[in-house]
């Protein structure tokens, strides 16, 4: 005998975590690909929540969907030619873990770094939470800082000890 969890309106609790998850990564490759890739930051309104969250490092960087276009801005001055290939995509319920590769040549203002014209490629990793109709709620995003600031020819230079 095979028993279900249904709800009321006669899916599954499993049918829905499906769902979502379809819908989630659906949304997140939409993300991706037209918001990133091809600067359509429009979709946005669709994709993400209003009050969506973004974290680099463990560092907030955006608080909602408004400020998320601004951070996406910062990027695409920076690196015009800006793209982003995602490797891995695991959905589990309501979040999706991936692994991918940001590829672009500095040749406007980033942040306060004037352009370099060098080209990085850097490799990270993101988990992605959406809410039960699958917009995106939340990114969580590590990669290496220095990694990256290095291509672009930047330094560490060791502290001065007394």
């Amino acid at each position: 005998m095979l028993f279900l969890s249904c709800k009321g309106d006669g899916t599954s609790a499993s049918d829905k975590q499906t769902s979502q998850g379809i819908l989630g990564r659906a949304n997140f490759e939409s993300y991706i690909e037209v918001s990133w890739n091809k600067k359509n930051m429009d979709t946005l309104q669709s994709l993400l929540v209003e009050d969506f969250i973004c974290r680099h490092n463990g560092i907030r960087v955006v608080d909602d969907r408004s400020e998320m276009q601004a951070f996406m801005n910062v990027y695409f001055t920076g690196f015009p030619d800006a793209r982003i290939e995602t490797d891995t995509l695991v959905v589990n319920k309501g979040q999706l873990s991936t692994h991918w590769t940001f590829n672009g040549t500095h040749t406007g203002t980033f942040r306060q770094l004037r352009p370099t014209g060098k080209k990085v490629r850097i490799n990270g990793h993101a988990i992605v939470s959406f809410d039960s109709k699958g917009k995106i709620v939340r990114e969580d995003v590590y990669y290496n800082e220095l990694e990256f600031l290095q291509q672009l020819g930047y330094t560490l230079n060791p502290p001065i000890l007394k």
